[in-house]
C-alpha cells in the first residue's frame, strides 16, 4: 500500500515539475522575446530621433524651407553620401543609429505639425523607423514576427530680431538723431542706442518716433515738440552687433577701374571688383545682376536722375593699395531699386562697409531720391544719414556707428528673416 501511495506521489511530482518547467520557459522564452523588442524599440527610436534632429539642423543650417522636394511628401530613405537636401541628412543618422535591418521615411512641411498642440515651428520635419522582431521562443505558439515602428519631429523655429536699428557708438552726443518734421515708425521691432551720453538720442523740430527704444543712457535730448511713443526704456544693456561675426569677402585683383556712367548710358553690370568704385549720375541706367560687388576705394555714387535696379546684391566697402575709401551716396533725384540676396553668406546685406577702414563722412541717401532698397545698411564703422524726401523699403534695418534720419520713414520687422538675414533660428525635438 505504501509503495503505491509512492509511486502516484512520484507521478504527482513529475507532473507539477513539468507544467513548472514548461511555465518557466515560457515566461523565459517571453521574457527574451519582449527584452528583444524592447532593445529594438530603443534601436528605432534613437534612430528616429537622430533623423528628426540631424534633418532639422541641415535645413537650418542650409536655409532650407521644404528642402528639394515638395512639402508634405513622404521620402524613403536611401543611401545618399553627401547628403544635398535636409531629408537625406537625416536618412544619413536613420542610417548610423538605425538597427541592422530597418526602412526609415521622412516628411517634412511648413504647416502646423500634426498631433502636436502648442508649438508653431516655420519647418518641421518627421521621421519615421521601422523594423521586425523574430519571436525565438514564441515562434511556436504562431507568434513569428513583431513589427516594431517609432518617429520623431523636429521643428525650425523663427526668432524675430528685436530691433531694425542699431547706433553703436558706445558714447557719442547725438549718435542717434531724429530731426526736422521727421516721423520714424518701427513697427514690430525697435531702436538700440549705445552712447552712454545724456544727449546720445537727439529729437529736434517736431520729430516724433513711433516704435520701441531701448537707451543705455539714463536721459535723451528732446525739443518742445517732438516725442518718442511708447517711452524709451532707460539704462539698457549695451545691443551687441548682429553682424559682428559676418566674415568680410576675400577678393583680388580688379574686374573693373574707375567705372562709371553718364547722361543716357544703360549698362547691365556683373559682380566683381571694381577698382575706384562706381559711379552712376545724370540720367544713366543700370542694373545689376546679382551677387556681390566690391567697391575697392572711391565707394559707390548714384545721383540726379539715374535710374538704378538691382536684385540679390550686396556691395562691400573698401579700399587696398592706392585705393582710398568713400562713402556710399544716393542723392539728387536718383530712383533706386536694389534688395540684398534672400540667402547664403550675406543674405539680408546690401550694404557691407570695411570694419577695418572707418571714415567719418557720412554714408547718404538723401534729397529726392526714391525707390526701396531692402536689407542690412551695415555701416558699423562710419555714419549713416538718410534724408530728405526719400523712401525706405518695407524691410530694411540701419546698423551703424551712428543715425541721422530727417525725413519720414518705416521700418517693419522682416519676421522671418529672409530679406535681412537678422533673424534668428533654433532647431527642437518636438516629439
Amino acid at each position: 500500500m505504501r509503495a503505491a501511495v509512492r509511486e502516484r506521489r512520484g507521478g504527482q511530482a513529475i507532473l507539477i515539475v513539468t507544467f513548472s518547467l514548461t511555465f518557466l520557459f515560457a515566461a523565459m522564452g517571453l521574457s527574451v522575446d519582449l527584452g528583444w523588442a524592447y532593445y529594438l524599440k530603443l534601436r528605432v527610436q534613437t534612430a528616429a530621433d537622430a533623423a528628426a534632429t540631424a534633418a532639422a539642423v541641415y535645413a537650418q543650417a542650409n536655409g532650407d524651407s521644404c528642402s528639394n522636394i515638395s512639402c508634405g511628401t513622404t521620402y524613403t530613405c536611401v543611401g545618399t553620401t553627401p547628403p544635398t537636401t535636409s531629408l537625406q541628412a537625416g536618412c544619413l543618422y536613420a542610417t548610423t543609429d538605425g538597427p541592422p535591418s530597418f526602412t526609415a521615411t521622412m516628411i517634412e512641411n511648413n504647416t502646423v505639425p500634426p498631433g502636436i498642440t502648442g508649438n508653431t515651428p516655420s519647418l518641421w520635419i518627421r521621421a519615421t523607423v521601422s523594423t521586425t522582431a523574430p519571436n525565438f521562443f514564441l515562434f511556436g505558439q504562431g507568434y513569428t514576427i513583431s513589427s516594431i515602428s517609432a518617429q520623431a519631429t523636429s521643428g525650425v523655429t523663427t526668432l524675430p530680431n528685436s530691433s531694425c536699428i542699431y547706433v553703436l557708438n558706445p558714447n557719442a552726443s547725438g549718435a542717434f538723431q531724429v530731426t526736422g518734421t521727421s516721423t520714424l515708425t518701427t513697427s514690430g521691432c525697435g531702436t538700440y542706442v549705445n552712447s552712454s551720453s545724456a544727449t546720445g538720442t537727439q529729437l529736434t523740430g517736431s520729430a516724433h518716433i513711433a516704435g520701441t527704444v531701448q537707451l543705455v543712457a539714463s536721459t535723451y535730448s528732446q525739443g518742445s515738440s517732438t516725442g518718442i511713443s511708447p517711452a524709451p526704456t532707460y539704462n539698457a544693456s549695451a545691443a551687441t552687433d548682429p553682424l559682428a561675426n559676418l566674415a568680410a569677402p576675400v577678393f583680388s585683383g580688379c574686374n573693373q577701374t574707375g567705372f562709371s556712367m553718364n547722361h543716357t548710358d544703360v549698362v547691365t553690370l556683373s559682380p566683381g571688383v571694381y577698382c575706384g568704385g562706381i559711379s552712376i549720375i545724370g540720367s544713366a541706367h543700370a542694373t545689376f545682376n546679382p551677387g556681390t560687388y566690391i567697391l575697392n576705394g572711391n565707394g559707390l555714387t548714384i545721383s540726379n536722375s539715374a535710374v538704378v535696379t538691382g536684385s540679390g546684391v550686396t556691395f562691400y566697402n573698401t579700399a587696398t593699395g592706392s585705393n582710398s575709401i568713400a562713402p556710399i551716396n544716393i542723392t539728387g533725384a536718383a530712383t533706386v531699386t536694389l534688395s540684398a540676396p534672400t540667402s547664403g553668406a550675406y543674405q539680408g546685406v546690401v550694404f557691407f562697409q570695411d570694419r577695418s577702414l572707418p571714415y567719418t563722412s557720412a554714408n547718404t541717401i538723401s534729397n529726392s531720391a526714391t525707390g526701396s532698397i531692402t536689407g542690412v545698411y551695415y555701416f558699423p564703422k562710419s555714419p549713416f544719414s538718410f534724408t530728405g524726401n526719400t523712401t525706405t523699403a518695407t524691410y530694411a534695418a540701419f546698423i551703424a556707428d551712428k543715425v541721422t534720419i530727417n525725413g519720414s520713414s518705416t521700418l517693419q520687422n522682416d519676421t522671418s528673416g529672409t530679406f535681412t538675414g537678422l533673424a534668428k533660428t533654433k532647431t527642437t525635438l518636438i516629439q
